[in-house]
């Protein structure tokens, strides 16, 4: 779609303290008291306190959505190779890049450079992308920066970052997550997939030689390999295998299967990693923020919490166990979400995550502790019930720059989490009692 364009761009002490049994301090106890139980409702029973808005719809696969800069656009990932531009409801074509699209190939991931809109950083405008190349079927990692208008990517301005060999034949577990660790704008992760087929049959994912099944982590601020065309990145110094004869430096954690959608906790930079399954467990993995690399999350000799079935390859030791894992009862195919860090939401602190497969929904503590499905609260009945109807095949989550937290159907449309409307009011008229209280607390001070 054409658009026009657009340039890139002490809390006050009331008199109650000396005379708390004055009638107008009684009064100005109860507001408050009204107040926070309008707030409290929304925390207790976070589950029906929820509605969906809708932000696109009628698109072509979605896969990923994000919004980098506060008023900026929402920006949509189709698996057919379009980045669209969404802005007042109306998406427009940021950039399309041709992919091979069979299977679980396409266009997979995006992150914006941390330095997207600060015109002295050099990340300005930078964008990145993962995709399955339609003439090689390797796994590319490119960058992009947008036009002066933010709603048109500049198309001229790709630059390979890294390329992946994939195994012939093979069209699943590409994986594709791409993301940076809030307050390191150098060092881009990268997730990969053990390359496709079942039970990883070339043993991949634990081949250190190998980037497939594992998280990468590489400098996107240096360049290594200034003679190679396909590979302009550094490797950090401070990786767990660098220096490691026989291993790809590039690595970070290991052992992974088809990790489709991870993120990092924007207020701690906790990383979580979703990843999908092989036909009994569905896991989310973790590693701290204070971490420095290493973690085999043990595929293929584990799959979630048990032995893999099938597969009696030797277990070395030193696997790092799932955060969570569930069976086929809950859903076949786990969709990483976020910790929700939005002020104000009835879900902050909650990391909420779905299943493809399923549709199902749900939230659980966000500290980063070992959980099971009885700690999780289910929220797809509310979400299905929500203003914009039922929702299908969760394809993913995405996070605006406030925090907002967003949910990808892979049938066509984006929706943001809300407030339910009636909630959404008694919080309202609490707070707006409260800060009444407050002025009149301020006016009776200065009487």
């Amino acid at each position: 779609m054409t658009h026009p364009a657009i340039p890139f761009a002490a809390t006050l002490q009331h008199s109650c303290d000396t005379h708390p049994l004055d009638a107008s301090c009684q009064a100005g106890r109860w507001r408050r008291a009204l107040a926070a139980a309008a707030v409290a409702s929304l925390v207790a029973a976070p589950a029906s306190a929820l509605d969906t808005r809708l932000l696109a719809s009628g698109l072509q696969q979605p896969l990923f959505a994000t919004q980098p800069l506060a008023g900026g656009p929402l920006f949509v990932v189709e698996m057919g190779g379009s980045i669209k531009s969404v802005l007042g409801g109306v998406p427009y074509d940021f950039l399309d890049i041709g992919v091979a699209t069979p299977g679980e190939q396409g266009l997979l991931g995006l992150a914006f450079d941390p330095g997207y809109g600060n015109a002295a950083s050099p990340g300005y405008r930078r964008f990145f992308v993962n995709y399955i190349d339609p003439g090689t079927l390797d796994t590319v990692v490119a960058s992009y920066r947008s036009s002066a208008d933010p709603l048109l990517a500049d198309s001229a301005s790709r630059v390979e970052v890294l390329r992946i060999d994939q195994p012939p034949g093979r069209t699943n577990h590409k994986a594709g997550w791409l993301g940076f660790k809030p307050g390191d704008a150098n060092h881009l992760f990268i997730a990969t997939g053990d390359g496709g087929s079942g039970y990883d049959p070339d043993n991949l994912a634990q081949n250190n030689g190998q980037l497939l099944g594992k998280m990468l982590r590489v400098d996107i601020n240096r360049n290594d390999f200034p003679s190679e065309a396909d590979r302009n990145y550094g490797v950090p110094a401070d990786n767990p295998l660098a220096g490691t004869p026989g291993a790809r430096a590039e690595i970070f954690a290991t052992g992974l299967r088809n990790p489709f959608r991870s993120s990092f906790d924007r207020a701690n930079g906790n990383l979580w990693i979703a990843d999908v399954g092989q036909g009994e467990r569905e896991e989310i993995n973790f590693i701290s923020a204070s971490s420095a690399g290493g973690q085999n999350f043990g595929w293929r000799i584990r799959e979630g919490d048990i032995r893999t079935p099938g597969i009696g390859d030797e277990d070395p030791g030193g696997l790092s166990d799932p955060l969570l894992a569930y069976g086929r009862s809950f859903g076949g195919a786990i969709t990483g979400g976020y910790v929700v860090r939005e002020a104000g939401s009835p879900l902050s602190g909650q990391y909420v995550f779905g299943d493809f497969v399923s549709g199902r929904i749900w939230a659980i503590d966000g500290d980063g502790s070992v959980q099971s499905m009885t700690d999780a609260t289910e929220l797809t009945a509310a979400l299905n019930a929500g203003a914009r109807g039922p929702l299908s095949n969760i394809a993913s989550f995405g996070e605006g720059a406030d925090g907002a937290l967003f949910i990808v159907d892979y049938d066509g449309k984006v929706v943001q989490v809300v407030p339910e409307p009636r909630s959404a009011l008694l919080m309202l008229a609490g707070l707006g009692l409260l800060g009444w209280w407050r002025r009149r607390g301020s006016a009776a001070a200065t009487a």
